[in-house]
């Protein structure tokens, strides 16, 4: 594939199985959810971090309704103003846990 980010605004949640395959191939993968409702957009993540669970990489939480994924084999660096509005979020979370994303309403 030769690409090494892909910038993602989702419709739908039919759309994961292209992430898969970036997932897979260790491709960053940036989703905006700007244009996805919430229930849909937590469906979506909780998919995603299967996958990156198993890949052993990164979510990270740049901005609102933004994820970005990280593959292990890719370096990243995050600056930020405020600190506080970023978090990363580790993949090996408990089973029954879940990871919610953080939208203002």
């Amino acid at each position: 594939m030769g690409v090494d980010i892909i910038f993602i605004k989702p419709n739908k949640f039919e759309d994961i199985i292209k992430y898969m395959e970036y997932i897979s191939k260790e491709v960053i993968v940036h989703i905006n959810f700007h244009d996805l409702d919430e229930k849909t957009s937590q469906r979506v993540i909780d998919f995603v971090s299967g996958a990156v669970y198993i890949m052993d990489g990164i979510i990270l939480n740049p901005g609102e309704k933004v994820f970005c994924i990280v593959p292990k084999s890719k370096q990243h660096s995050m600056e930020y103003r405020n600190n506080n509005s970023s978090k990363v979020i580790d993949p090996r979370y408990d089973e029954e846990e879940e990871i919610r994303p953080m939208f203002k309403k």
